[in-house]
């Protein structure tokens, strides 16, 4: 479920999203990214393929240049194809897939590395980039995958083997850590603080980053390149490009694990930055999204409902009655009103109500009437 002020953000994002290009990937005149967008809306991809998609949300915008770099990947899992392969060993021949990719394209660890065009071009990769590129090309070859994401890290699964391998992408001698848990700990020490290290336990470490994470399927992995795409955006202090990629992002992974802390960060600064210019209302359907995600958090709870009652305010000046009811059907979707406002609100209903009454507008005075009586009795109760 999306709520209402965030598929609200999303169409006016697809809109406004446009190219002039035209190939035979081009379904319409909008962007890739917009077509994505759409075609994920579902949480599930119809019209394109996934490497299509990682590509897309690896930073590629032209269709031309999309069809090369689908050549480039075809031309990769051609030469996988050729690798002599004993059926009867399908770890082995996964394990070979592995290695061929890290003697070949998986050169160089760059923390920040984050896309396919990082690999293609540089042959640097992180995690995300690594992961979903070997786990495409596995899918392609028949070999079921999945990614399981922790809050700092993202691995590959096989779910189709006999036995459960796990692979970490990161390093040459990441196919099947589990036959190596010790070292592998070691080696995952290194994504961490040495003060977390050493609060959580070098022995724990693994069971603690386990325990904490979740199977996801490639698609949801697919939404990790559009998460770290915002990163660095924000990085840059382009919220509104970050909060655009947040919210692709969270179309492809609705949970993702590695990414709660940008997210709250990104809702925080992003709405503080449009109240601060004026744009309340913005601030508030920003705001809002986040309190949806995060209700326990208090801090968006207090500011959604600041940005909610000045946009009603705002809404009233303008005697705009039709953004303001939908205004308050949204917050009370999100069910976070706090006491404070309710008398305030009720005064604002009251004046609607005589406006809207003196304007012999019968059905926005009886939807005011109805609002009116619907706070008065929360309030009591």
């Amino acid at each position: 479920m999306i709520h209402p002020a965030k598929k609200l953000i999303i169409l006016v994002f697809l809109s406004l999203i446009v190219s002039v290009q035209s190939s035979a990937y081009t379904r319409t005149d909008r962007s890739l990214e917009a077509q994505i967008a759409e075609d994920i809306e579902d949480y599930e991809l119809h019209d394109f393929s996934r490497i299509e998609a990682a590509f897309i949300l690896s930073g590629v915008t032209n269709p031309d240049t999309l069809k090369h770099y689908i050549n480039w990947y075809n031309n990769l899992l051609e030469k996988v194809r050729a690798i002599p392969f004993d059926p009867s060993d399908r770890p082995g021949s996964a394990s070979k897939v592995f290695n061929y990719l890290h003697a070949t394209w998986l050169k160089n660890y760059q923390l920040e590395a984050t896309t396919l065009l990082d690999i293609v071009h540089t042959k640097t990769f992180n995690c995300v980039s690594s992961t979903i590129l070997y786990n495409l090309i596995c899918d392609d070859l028949g070999w079921g995958t999945e990614g399981f994401e922790t809050p700092s890290h993202v691995f590959t699964i096989f779910n189709n083997f006999t036995q459960e391998v796990m692979v970490e992408n990161t390093s040459p001698m990441g196919f099947n850590i589990m036959s190596n848990l010790e070292g592998y700990t070691k080696y995952l020490a290194h994504y961490y603080r040495q003060s977390d290290v050493l609060k959580i336990g070098l022995d724990q470490l693994y069971y603690h980053e386990h325990k904490n994470g979740r199977r996801i399927d490639n698609t949801e992995l697919l939404g990790l390149l559009a998460y770290n795409q915002a990163y660095f955006a924000r990085k840059k202090k382009n919220y509104a490009r970050a909060y655009e990629l947040i919210m692709l992002a969270q179309l492809f992974n609705r949970d993702s694990r590695s990414n709660t802390k940008l997210e709250m960060g990104l809702y925080y600064i992003w709405g503080k930055k449009l109240f601060e210019d004026g744009k309340i209302h913005q601030a508030f359907e920003v705001l809002a999204d986040g309190a949806y995600r995060y209700p326990d958090d208090p801090g968006l709870v207090k500011n959604t409902n600041t940005a909610f009652y000045r946009t009603l305010q705002i809404f009233y000046e303008e005697r705009n009655w039709d953004e303001t009811f939908v205004l308050i059907e949204e917050m009370k979707d999100l069910d976070i009103l706090e006491d404070q406002y309710r008398d305030a609100i009720l005064s604002l209903l009251t004046k609607w109500a005589a406006f809207l009454s003196k304007m012999n507008q019968k059905t926005r005075y009886e939807q005011a009437a109805a609002l009116y009586k619907g706070f008065a009795q929360s309030a009591k109760d």
